[in-house]
């Protein structure tokens, strides 16, 4: 019998933005879950469940990994409460009702499950405006640090703050990576105005932030405890081409310090480390225990370079997390981590 049961759904992010359980993630998503369900197997414990659709399927998929991989056991969702042990500990890649609901479907017991409320909490704690007083909090006073950030309501709130940043981003509320964002470099098209006209009608308001000129992303990796406290466990520096993961650099926390070093103070790093670990862990009181995300990243600047400590806040596991495991098991073998799509297959590679 086991105790964990892990699940990848990468669609985390579009049921979220969904909010109700009967959720059916688009083609993409599915494929990604299928494709890389036996990931979970990278930070699991050896004797742990990873809950698949298809076992044989993530067995196959997972054999040019297999070194990197814990000893688990791959079932299907619908033997997961036959083979769980009192106790027993659904550990997703996200939290959301479309999950719980199908897991509860199941046969999960309800008593394994995070509460409906809790998750409408953590879908609440989830949105974009959710972090503007981090944003402002870690930005005031300094001379290191930059961003902005709106909850917008109002189409004409919105034409204002274009007249002052002139470039802008606009995020729906919840999306996934990429998806819900667009670049204004200008006074707001027909299709972009479409845009924020269908994201204010579908979810409540739009947020709008200035355009930096990017350098470098990079985010750090959290734990929360679920009691109002969160630990620090290493910095991601990763690639995106339009607001959609790439890549991971594989390196040592050292390595990975002393490449932001060229760029930003350290100084000011630590600092936002000590910040975000009380406040996002205040969040995350009584709603959500688990891995999460700030992304972050320098900005050029008329007078060399700042940093932007806070472009999101993910309230689960990300790529990040992954790739500090796989840095750990790999010992500096390879140096980069990719999901590629090649030959209709999502496959993760390392080089």
């Amino acid at each position: 019998m086991a105790g964990v049961g892990h699940v990848f759904n990468p669609d985390h992010d579009i049921a979220l933005a969904f909010g109700k359980e009967g959720f059916t993630p688009p083609a993409a998503g599915r494929g990604m879950r299928n494709d890389l369900a036996f990931l979970p197997a990278i930070w699991a414990e050896k004797g742990d469940l990873v809950v698949v659709d298809n076992p044989a399927m993530a067995q196959e998929m997972a054999k040019p990994l297999k070194w990197l991989l814990a000893d688990v056991d791959f079932v299907a969702m619908g033997e997961v409460k036959n083979r769980a042990a009192d106790g027993f500990v659904v550990r997703p890649w996200g939290w959301n009702r479309a999950l719980r609901h199908q897991l509860s479907r199941a046969g999960i017991p309800e008593d394994c499950l995070p509460s409906k409320e809790g998750l409408d909490r953590l879908r609440r704690m989830s949105h974009r405006a959710t972090s503007i007083p981090l944003l402002q909090a870690l930005v005031d006073g300094s001379e290191a640090m930059v961003g902005e950030r709106s909850d917008v309501t109002d189409i004409d709130d919105l034409l204002r703050l274009n007249e002052k940043y002139g470039r802008m981003v606009l995020k729906a509320p919840w999306s996934s990576s990429g998806r819900g964002v667009r670049f204004v470099e200008q006074w707001p098209s027909a299709n972009v105005m479409g845009f924020a006209r269908n994201v204010i009608a579908r979810q409540g308001s739009i947020i709008v932030e200035p355009c930096y000129e990017r350098v470098m992303d990079f985010a750090m990796e959290f734990v929360a405890d679920g009691k109002g406290m969160a630990e620090y466990r290493g910095l991601s520096l990763f690639h995106t081409v339009n607001g959609a993961y790439v890549g991971n650099l594989l390196a040592s926390e050292e390595e990975k310090w002393q490449t932001l070093a060229q760029h930003v103070d350290p100084a000011a790093l630590h600092q936002v480390k000590k910040v975000v670990e009380k406040v996002v862990g205040e969040w995350c009181c009584d709603c959500y225990d688990g891995p999460f995300g700030v992304d972050m990243m320098v900005v050029r600047q008329q007078h060399g370079f700042a940093l932007h400590p806070c472009v999101e806040v993910n309230l689960r596991r990300t790529m990040g997390h992954v790739a500090l495991d796989v840095a750990k098991k790999t010992r500096s073998q390879y140096r980069v981590m990719r999901i590629a799509y090649e030959n209709g297959t999502y496959r993760l590679r390392l080089e």
